[in-house]
């Protein structure tokens, strides 16, 4: 199921991933209603379901909009001088962030990628889905690959691969257990430090010229988070995602 090819159904189609994501918010991912969403999104089910076949197709929507490798280019435009580190630190803080501005994200991100739910999703959208998955660990690897070629990291290809598992690793360990909302507050540190400490913990085992620094870490994460403050309208638009699917597809 392709996406809306017109301006009344794209305006549609971010009016019923706005809904969902509210409902998951509200009600979680099991109990919210397609026939619900249709009906507060102000839709007929005709409509709707010319947008979306099933839940799954949904799930997938909401994280393709939100996907942090929707804005690599753009940041990186407004920010030229970024340094081979913080090329790197980019997809850790982006994720973070994306969490941070659209709360539904992260439990969105850990059940969509569960190859019993994107499979069973329209065969575009499953694509699509796949693509922005692959996306986003081939911009990790080619930050790292820069890296090793201005001379921050001393890394073989193979330890290229590793690291840039272990950075995703960490990502969805440090998210789940932060988000979760299970673990008691005593077995848990202050969450900015604690982030930059294990981070610092999956950089040291590699060659990397000067160790990673909490500086480093807090200016790229202050420009992450003015760059979704001043693109809050459309930073999860169906437009920009649109956008960077027909820049893949080129």
């Amino acid at each position: 199921m392709r996406c809306p090819h017109t301006d009344a159904l794209r305006v549609k189609c971010q009016a019923v991933l706005d809904v969902t994501e509210g409902m998951i918010d509200q009600q979680g991912l099991i109990s919210f209603k397609l026939s619900q969403v249709a009906k507060e999104a102000e839709i007929a089910n005709s409509t709707f379901y010319k947008l979306f076949e099933s839940k799954e197709d949904l799930l997938v929507c909401c994280f393709l909009r939100n996907a942090t490798a929707n804005h690599f280019d753009d940041f990186e435009a407004l920010h030229p001088g970024l340094t081979a580190v913080e090329r790197v630190l980019l997809p850790i803080v982006f994720t973070f962030e994306a969490t941070y501005f659209s709360p539904s994200f992260n439990l969105v991100r850990q059940v969509a990628v569960n190859s019993r739910v994107w499979r069973l999703a329209s065969a575009d959208k499953a694509k699509a889905f796949e693509q922005r998955i692959n996306l986003y660990w081939e911009r990790i690897s080619d930050y790292l690959k820069q890296a090793v070629n201005e001379g921050e990291l001393v890394a073989s290809q193979d330890e290229v691969r590793e690291l840039a598992q272990a950075i995703t690793f960490y990502l969805s360990g440090a998210l789940s257990a932060y988000e979760c909302r299970l673990i008691g507050k005593e077995f848990l540190q202050e969450k900015r430090q604690t982030l930059f400490r294990q981070l610092q913990n999956v950089f040291k085992p590699y060659g990397w010229r000067e160790p990673l620094t909490l500086a480093q870490f807090e200016r790229v994460g202050v420009r992450v988070h003015m760059y979704y403050q001043a693109n809050r309208r459309d930073f999860n638009s169906c437009s920009r995602c649109m956008a960077m699917q027909a820049k893949h597809d080129g």
